[in-house]
């Protein structure tokens, strides 16, 4: 049965109920609520598949339960136990002649698993013209175990008129199967329809949830956040999931609302939790409350389901070498950079030289660029934060092109080459003074001893010719 329809369905059917005087609604205890297992109002024009349709007493030809738009209680059908099948006497079709054949026992059946609930009852409408007194009857049973219990019969007719049935079923049901019966004889009447069937039962254990296990640092707005929810086996299944969240460690928790859903009951997979509708990036902790279609809710945790924190906004960077548009010389290049991250941190950084692949720096914040060659360049640095963010910063430079000769050593060379020459210089000026050196001590070596002055008076005079006498 669809449960949205169904729900859209009730305000206008317990209204019908009321009116009647045949339902008191009784406030639920605060723990506790009545739920909707379903709700059939045959609008759909068709059997739909959670009911099935039998004769199990075919004698006179299978004749069972269809939809018509003959009589109806509410809207445009209704459920007659003979729309399907031929009059065995004339063999007209029934609903062109609206009469019940002879030897029926047409069953309308619905399969029910509904342990979870407590005081369920069965509410329908029904018109009924059948023979009074004899065997013609419409009646409901419930099976358990494999075994069928009556527990509603109606003789003869309603008198021109709907009335409705309340019934009170065990939760230990398995079928519910709304029964019409005819016998051999005095079959020429509508015999029953079926309208507006409505079963609830009271339910007082709340269902569960919990808000999946989130990473440390996300940037994803909104972050989509999953959770798991689930009611007691066989209720009324949970029927949507709040989301309440702080920002920080410590104050009271905000249910978590959005313009498309202000009541904040999310029935999808995942709740997209947008930061800029609550308080911004930050760290978060949140948990889920399930409420079940029978109005139960959750209690709160006494800690958080998860946390995460939120982070949006990229890092700051800065190159601080080399500057936009500087003409460097050839040779190796420096660059330098600063960066951070105030909320979640940073990660990594990496670089990239003219539109090469990216290369890893991890946290240093400098790489030398060798071998470049000369003209434009574009250098990148990319910078990531732990949730993901990043920001690029390219800087342009220029490497110069060295002058022919620039850049040879040409002036270590000419210092080389005056110094080798002035210690040739120098080794020929000291070979060729010791070389004089060693010449005058030659010399004077060779030499005959000179004389002395006394000496040289006497060896002068007696050196002399004797005079003449």
């Amino acid at each position: 049965m669809d449960s949205t329809r169904s729900r859209a369905m009730l305000p206008a059917l317990v209204a019908l109920v009321v009116a009647a005087s045949f339902l008191t609604i009784l406030a639920p205890r605060a723990s506790a609520g009545t739920a909707i297992l379903f709700l059939e109002d045959f609008e759909d024009g068709t059997i739909v598949p959670d009911w099935s349709v039998e004769d199990s007493n075919p004698l006179a030809g299978e004749d069972y339960w269809g939809i018509s738009d003959y009589r109806a209680n509410t809207g445009n059908y209704s459920a007659w136990a003979a729309q399907v099948g031929n009059q065995s006497i004339g063999g007209q079709n029934n609903s062109d002649v609206h009469l019940y054949d002879d030897d029926m026992q047409a069953d309308l059946t619905v399969d029910l698993q509904v342990n979870g609930f407590d005081s369920l009852t069965l509410y329908f409408y029904y018109y009924s013209r059948t023979e009074s007194g004899g065997g013609d009857w419409i009646q409901a049973w419930y099976e358990a175990g494999g075994v069928q219990f009556p527990i509603f019969n109606n003789t003869g007719g309603t008198g021109n008129r709907w009335d409705l049935a309340t019934v009170a079923v065990p939760n230990n049901v398995e079928r519910l199967i709304i029964r019409f019966h005819s016998d051999g004889a005095n079959h020429g009447f509508e015999g029953a329809y079926v309208d507006d069937v409505l079963l609830t039962g009271v339910e007082d254990v709340p269902p569960t949830s919990a808000a999946d296990p989130m990473p440390t640092f996300v940037n994803d707005r909104p972050y989509e956040i999953a959770y798991a929810a689930s009611d007691n086996a066989n209720a009324s299944g949970v029927d949507y999931v709040e989301l309440w969240y702080r920002r920080g460690t410590t104050g009271n928790f905000t249910l978590y609302t959005r313009p498309a859903n202000p009541l904040g009951q999310w029935i999808t997979p995942t709740i997209p939790f947008d930061v800029t509708l609550a308080a911004g990036d930050g760290y978060y902790e949140f948990y889920t409350v399930a409420v079940d279609r029978a109005g139960n809710a959750e209690a709160p945790p006494a800690t958080p389901d998860a946390s995460v924190t939120i982070d949006t906004l990229s890092p700051t960077l800065t190159v601080t070498s080399p500057q936009a548009d500087a003409v460097l010389p050839e040779g190796t290049v420096n660059v330098s950079w600063q960066g951070a991250d105030a909320l979640s941190g940073i990660d990594r950084f990496e670089t990239s030289l003219d539109g090469g692949a990216f290369v890893g720096a991890g946290l240093a914040t400098s790489r030398d660029l060798s071998g470049l060659a000369a003209g434009s360049h574009t250098i990148v640095v990319r910078a990531y934060d732990r949730a993901g963010n990043v920001r690029d910063v390219s800087v342009d430079f220029t490497i110069q092109a060295a002058a022919p000769g620039e850049g040879f050593p040409w002036l270590w060379i000419l210092l080389l080459l005056l110094v080798v020459i002035g210690g040739i210089l120098f080794f020929l000026w000291w070979r060729r003074d010791r070389e004089e050196k060693e010449a005058v001590k030659a010399v004077e070596k060779a030499a005959p001893e000179a004389p002395t002055e006394a000496s040289e008076g006497r060896e002068g005079r007696g050196d002399e010719p004797p005079r003449e006498t």
